[in-house]
């Protein structure tokens, strides 16, 4: 390599690394993070279960184990029902009232089973124009909500409720962005008004429905969680990502968001 072509190649060189900052900045996109006005706060947490009376688990704990059940218990032979008489050939024996056959009666159809609800598979939010991928997530060993990799992945908290089950606060969590891969499904999640539509499809394919009831925003530091991750109380659905403003040093958001969400009654069959 001759001097001058050297030369260019040190110029050209430190021009890049002067210049990698700026195209960095230039290509990363924007902190989509937003701030929101409280909406029926009060509401959302009158759905919550009654405080406990022992001390409350953390969000991360794996569900309570299923007691299991009671030992059944022989019948002794002398409560048994009295044993039907003897006959003798060619001679019948009259059952007594209560051993007689029971006239036949109409059959009463039988009710409808429900089946469970299953694991969430999918998020639908059709004012936001959002139809997005569940994925179980559970926490990470520091304790935290764990988040998944694909930004266009909603995580639904699996120690927690499913989505359409009687009871219980069942949590999706989403990314507002992502440095490398953009904007997340949840980055206009503050846009959502009450008696807005938000659909759960689980992996049975049964669609789940809830109307919007109320909008929060915490420091991350202020975050209810036992009403967040509640396993108790009124049925619903809980959507949480990040809001406020963005802290470049700590690289993270410095508030959350949820959406809270009501079952939408069951019409007539």
């Amino acid at each position: 390599m001759s001097r001058r072509q050297a030369v260019l190649c040190l110029a050209t060189g430190v021009v890049l690394l002067i210049a990698a900052p700026f195209a960095w900045a230039g290509l990363t996109p924007d902190p989509a993070g937003e701030s929101v006005t409280d909406l029926n706060a009060a509401a959302a947490e009158a759905l919550a279960g009654s405080p406990p009376t022992s001390p409350q688990q953390s969000p991360e704990s794996a569900p309570e184990p299923v007691g299991s059940e009671p030992a059944s218990t022989s019948v002794p032979p002398t409560d048994l029902a009295p044993a039907v008489p003897e006959t003798t050939a060619g001679q019948t024996t009259a059952l007594p009232p209560a051993l007689a056959p029971a006239p036949a009666t109409t059959p009463v159809p039988a009710t409808p089973v429900v089946p469970a609800p299953g694991p969430p598979d999918r998020l639908r939010m059709p004012t936001l124009g959002i139809d997005s991928p569940v994925i179980p997530i559970g926490v990470t060993g520091s304790g935290e909500l764990e988040i998944p990799e694909d930004v266009d992945d909603i995580g639904w908290y699996r120690y927690g409720p499913v989505p359409g089950e009687a009871t219980g606060s069942a949590v999706l969590s989403g990314h507002v962005d992502s440095a490398t891969q953009g904007a997340g499904p949840f980055a206009r999640l503050g846009e959502l008004a009450e008696g807005d539509l938000v659909t759960v499809v689980d992996a049975s394919g049964a669609a789940h429905d809830f109307t919007v009831l109320s909008r929060e925003e915490w420091a991350k530091s202020e975050v209810p969680l036992d009403r967040i991750f509640d396993r108790g109380g009124s049925p619903r659905l809980v959507l949480i990502t990040c809001g406020g403003d963005f802290d470049a040093d700590a690289g993270h958001y410095e508030d959350n968001i949820a959406i809270t969400a009501v079952p939408v009654p069951a019409g007539p069959a």
